[in-house]
């Protein structure tokens, strides 16, 4: 059979809509799979969670490794708080219904219905507020919908920052405290229980994100032509070691989320063994103590490289990993110090002087919602 060009282009074009039609196809239903596995995996571990925290019983050991199989020091610390988390919700509940008659009592008096509270926020709205999440933290079944601690937890950190002032309920930081310990135990569930959970929920969130960085990561090893830079004024860079020298930074914003999911691929992922390197393990003793992100958290990942090691050579570069959990709450006093994490070849290079180092490139991931 003989065909014209006119005939071919037709017939190539329309096969090529056809075979894209399909590619697309499969891609949409990889990714269709991949997200309903992950939310699977996100439902089976909360189901679990609020299984055992409608049981008006003591923890058991059995309890604490089903909530706790990866032996957080967070967790472990708010499990030691809670002891019986139905008393314990009963306990917070107590404490909003005391809260709301505050906030009644101070809408009706005459010398402080006319407060300021913050960000204009009326009795009215702030009675609403605690009214919603009462009703919803109490079921009509008698239990407790633990979905809702979180949203107790942010709205007593807000007051209690922000309305304290106004407000004068006597046992605001208590209710903080009991909220945020049961938070500290819902919270981390959301992201999975067990390692297989947390690794494949952190890869659905962040696997685009991880991309990227590794992708700017590795155009900074690459050499670049003709690049224009900017270089630290003269006038100012008295005591800086290198002034000449120049630094590539990239900042990301993003979501809570996507930090949690970061640092669980940076954990759990394999890079280094906490058996063999007590450096990582310390380190990852400090994540595992660290119970929530806050306002501006922060992983800085820094690589550095050593002109004077061969090009081929794995001591050329390296890098460092730096974190911040962000700020703390007016009532956080005892926050966990943080080690940070440097490679041995760095802490071991003898006196720094004597280093000839060049900061290639710096990733700021910001979580600042």
């Amino acid at each position: 059979m003989i065909y014209n060009f006119s005939d071919l282009k037709n017939l190539f074009f329309f096969s090529w809509l056809f075979l894209n039609h399909l590619l697309l196809s499969v891609y949409t239903v990889t990714i269709r799979s991949f997200i309903l596995l992950i939310c699977n995996v996100s439902f089976s571990a909360k189901q679990r969670l609020h299984d055992l925290m409608r049981v008006d019983r003591e923890f058991t050991l059995e309890d604490r490794e089903v909530i706790n199989p990866c032996n957080s020091i967070s967790i472990n610390q708010a499990l030691d708080f809670v002891k019986n988390p139905v008393e314990c919700c009963n306990h917070v509940h107590k404490l909003i219904k005391e809260l709301l008659t505050i906030i009644s009592v101070k809408k009706e008096d005459p010398k402080t219905k006319d407060a300021i509270l913050y960000h204009g926020e009326t009795w009215d709205l702030m009675a609403r507020r605690w009214e919603k999440i009462e009703k919803d933290f109490s079921t009509k079944s008698k239990q407790y919908d633990i979905s809702k601690v979180p949203d107790i937890y942010d709205c007593i950190k807000y007051d209690l920052q922000h309305n304290q002032h106004t407000l004068q309920y006597d046992q605001a930081e208590e209710l903080y405290i009991y909220a945020k310990y049961l938070a500290d135990i819902v919270i981390p569930q959301e992201y999975g229980s067990t390692v297989q959970e947390k690794l494949a929920i952190g890869q659905g969130i962040c696997t685009p994100l991880l991309k990227k960085i590794k992708a700017d990561l590795q155009r900074n090893i690459e050499e670049v032509g003709d690049e224009s830079v900017n270089r630290l004024n003269p006038h100012y860079s008295h005591g800086v070691a290198s002034p000449g020298r120049h630094v590539r930074t990239r900042l990301y914003f993003t979501s809570e989320s996507h930090v949690h999911s970061l640092l669980t691929v940076l954990r759990y992922g394999g890079l280094l063994n906490v058996l063999n390197d007590e450096q990582w393990r310390r380190a990852m003793d400090y994540i595992s103590m660290v119970s929530e992100l806050n306002y501006m958290s922060q992983v800085v990942i820094m690589l550095y490289e050593d002109p004077t090691k061969d090009p081929t050579s794995e001591e050329r570069f390296h890098v460092e990993l730096h974190f911040s959990p962000g700020v703390n709450c007016c009532v956080q006093k005892n926050l966990p110090p943080g080690p940070g994490f440097r490679p041995h070849s760095r802490n071991d290079s003898g006196n720094p002087k004597q280093m000839v180092r060049k900061e290639l490139f710096e990733n700021i991931l910001l979580y600042h919602i």
